[in-house]
C-alpha cells in the first residue's frame, strides 16, 4: 500500500513510472492523513524523511497509529538520520538547524527510542546504510 495525501496519490496514479512499470497492479494506493489512522494489517510500515519533519508530539501520534493499525509480529521502519552523540560534524547536525526552522528535527538513536516507547514500541535496532540516511526499526512493547 502506499498511503499519502490525497493530491500526492492523485499524481502517483497518473505517473508514468507507476503505470508503466506495473506497479499500480501489485500495490493499492490510499489516500489519507497518518495523523487520523493508517491502513490496517501491515507487516511493516516504512516512513522516509516523514517523522523528522514534526516535533516529539505529532511523531508519538504517528507511531501510535502506526503501532494500532499493525498486526501483531508488524514492524515500524524509520528511514532518517540518526545523529550521532558528541559535537562531530554531521549531515543530520546541519539538516537539524534547518528542520528547527519549520518545526521539525533530527534525533539521536536516544530520542527514537523515547518516542517509540510513548507510542508503545521498542527500538530493536538502528541499520546503518552507505549513505547519511539509517533504518530504525521497531515492533510492539
Amino acid at each position: 500500500i502506499l498511503y499519502d495525501q490525497p493530491s500526492v496519490i492523485a499524481r502517483a496514479e497518473k505517473d508514468q513510472h507507476v503505470t508503466a512499470k506495473g506497479i499500480k497492479e501489485r500495490c493499492r494506493l490510499e489516500s489519507g492523513s497518518f495523523f487520523e489512522s493508517v491502513p490496517k494489517g501491515g507487516d511493516a510500515y516504512i516512513m522516509k524523511y516523514i517523522l523528522h519533519d514534526w516535533n516529539d508530539e505529532a511523531c508519538v501520534g504517528i507511531l501510535r497509529n502506526c503501532r494500532a493499525a499493525m498486526n501483531e509480529k508488524g514492524k515500524v521502519l524509520v528511514v532518517d538520520n540518526v545523529i550521532a552523540p558528541g559535537n562531530d560534524p554531521s549531515w543530520g547536525k546541519l539538516l537539524d538547524i534547518q528542520m528547527l526552522i519549520i518545526g521539525g528535527r533530527e534525533r539521536t538513536k536516544n530520542e527514537f527510542a523515547a518516542l517509540f516507547a510513548e507510542a508503545g514500541l521498542r527500538l530493536t535496532r538502528v541499520v546503518p546504510t552507505k549513505g547519511p540516511l539509517s533504518i530504525v526499526e521497531g515492533v510492539r512493547a
